[in-house]
């Protein structure tokens, strides 16, 4: 009765998601993890962005957080072979003793005292009972009271609207050459059918130093204001538009002048533009009036879910000769197929400017999934262009020549599909042609990796090799079946499975950027772990993503404390 009372409920908040009233009700915690549906990590590694929804409708509003990730990871597990791996007051836990429970930890533990020798310290062991739905050794730990006693790992709070779905971040483009600090954070909201834009501090700051979102919640009761809920009003464009219901998945092109939201029930994708100082301002003083809606892709197939930009080859931004239509690829439940949409920014008739410009989505080509059996529902869909970059990187070494940037263009980008009919990983690549930029960014599928059932989203990333470099993984995040998969694109094989809490729904990587004086075959990261948001029991996983480590693809922290939905109590 329980399960079954938890679905009526969820399934209520989504039939009332489209009408929901924000400001009624009662005001939701700012400082707890409740319903969380997106993950981003600032491009500094410097913070954690989660995107909290208000799903089962007992609060009026969602929640915004920023989390301080370098004292996050410093609370983390310290892992080691032997006691020299370990500061001067700890030791390695090592051998089986009746502190860790006859089951060593490798992790490095208090030597002396009160919590000598036990893994957990203050947090202590969970119970077997709660390892059935919260994976991991240890208690859950409160970001709002750390067991060091320092400061709260949470560094910025503010309210956004109900149901939100995701977040990107996109950092500040140069704007005639400068480089302008901080970036944006975007996110879709269900409940009153808009895009929010927040604009935050770059990393080059602490992440405590000053830290802000900046929504216009100053004088709106701590909540974004109406100014940063794009697509509400539709005197913001020419073509009189407002955002049709249900906003789902978001990708935004290079730059972040394109910004695309699938809307799940309305077989529509639509597009935001923003650029030049008047939509991002300077990041310093101005901030700019932010993205605007310009135009509904419609007669598409219904219920598009999932959508990826298509990275942009180097010699596009090298050669301003060069004509290049940024590309989206859309995912559907109900059509077993692949759109790829092309953004046109419509500046220029020729060489005449168009005033006002008239930004568009074109459907350039489609293709239909035949690797299934059946092929549709398909959920989330990531494009990676490591090849190309890694290509592109070695003509910057070289001098960048417009050659070499071109030959690299024609390198094929990998995508990857989660689809649930049957539950598998399409692997594919983009197809090779004979034009200036090489591919046409349409994707062919030539195998088919098994899942559990229910996959949902995918993300590619780095993790942390047995010889400390960076080796390329896709991760794909299955809700039904708790688990995140982690499959090796290079040996083409699944490589872990990640037993994850109830209804896993967001995942981020915190990995550092490559350093500037090295590459892929020489960087060595100095640490690698993913986050996971967990829907079901509002809580986060912090996953071990170091090959070297025993505890590598499994949790080794539980971040705020799991808490089952109301209807299933």
């Amino acid at each position: 009765m329980a399960v079954l009372s938890l679905r009526r409920a969820l399934a209520a908040a989504l039939l009332l998601a489209g009408c929901y009233s924000p400001g009624e009700g009662v005001n939701p915690p700012l400082r707890r993890i409740y319903f969380p549906v997106g993950l981003a990590v600032s491009p500094g590694n410097s913070r954690l962005y989660v995107v909290n929804s208000d799903y089962d409708l007992q609060y009026n509003a969602g929640v915004l957080q920023a989390y301080d990730l370098e004292r996050i990871r410093a609370l983390l597990p310290v892992v080691c072979d032997a006691d020299s791996d370990c500061p001067a007051d700890q030791r390695c836990d090592s051998s089986p003793s009746a502190q860790n429970g006859g089951t060593p930890s490798r992790w490095c533990v208090a030597s002396s005292g009160a919590r000598a020798g036990q893994p957990c310290g203050a947090l202590g062991e969970k119970s077997a009972a709660d390892l059935v739905t919260q994976p991991g050794r240890c208690g859950p730990l409160d970001p709002n009271r750390p067991p060091d006693g320092g400061e709260s790992l949470i560094v910025g709070t503010v309210g956004i609207g109900a149901f939100a779905t995701d977040v990107i971040f996109v950092s500040r483009p140069p704007i005639d050459g400068v480089e302008r600090p901080g970036g944006r954070l975007f996110l879709p909201v269900r409940g009153d059918s808009s895009l929010h834009w927040i604009d935050v501090d770059d990393d080059s700051k602490s992440a405590r130093e000053d830290f802000v979102f900046r929504c216009g919640q100053e004088h709106n009761d701590g909540r974004c204001d109406d100014a940063h809920r794009a697509g509400k009003d539709s005197a913001d464009n020419t073509r009189g538009l407002r955002l049709p219901p249900e906003p789902y998945g978001i990708a935004a092109s290079a730059g972040g002048q394109a910004i695309t939201l699938t809307h799940q029930t309305e077989g529509v994708v639509s597009l935001f533009v923003q650029q030049g100082l008047a939509d991002w301002g300077d990041g310093v003083s101005t901030f700019g009036r932010g993205p605007h809606l310009e135009f509904l892709t419609g007669n598409m197939p219904s219920r598009p879910i999932g959508i990826a930009a298509v990275p942009r080859p180097a010699v596009v931004a090298a050669d301003p000769s060069l004509v290049h239509h940024p590309g989206f690829l859309v995912t559907y439940r109900d059509a077993a197929q692949i759109q790829l949409l092309r953004y046109y920014d419509d500046l220029f008739t020729g060489t005449e400017p168009n005033n006002p410009a008239r930004p568009f989505l074109d459907r350039a080509s489609s293709m239909n999934v035949t690797s299934n059996s059946v092929g549709f529902d398909s959920r989330g869909i990531a494009v990676d262009a490591v090849a190309r970059e890694e290509c592109e990187a070695r003509c910057a070494r070289l001098g960048g020549e417009l050659s070499c940037l071109t030959d690299c263009a024609g390198i094929p980008v990998s995508v990857y599909v989660a689809n649930r009919a049957p539950s598998s990983l399409l692997v594919g690549q983009t197809r090779p042609n004979a034009g200036v930029v090489g591919t046409d960014d349409l994707p062919h599928f030539d195998e088919v990796e098994p899942m559990p059932f229910g996959p949902s989203r995918v993300i590619v990333g780095d993790v942390i090799g047995p010889d400390g470099r960076r080796q390329r993984r896709v991760f794909v995040v299955c809700f039904d079946s708790h688990t995140l998969m982690i499959y090796d694109p290079a040996k083409r094989r699944l490589e872990a499975v990640v037993t994850t809490g109830r209804g896993p729904q967001a995942f981020a990587l915190d990995v550092p950027a490559i350093a500037a004086s090295a590459d892929r075959e020489t960087d060595r990261p100095a640490y690698a772990y993913g986050f996971i948001g967990h829907f079901t029991d509002s809580w986060l996983g912090v996953i071990d993503l170091d090959q070297r480590h025993a505890t590598y693809g499994k949790l080794i922290m539980t971040l705020g404390a799991p808490s089952a939905p109301r209807s299933s109590k």
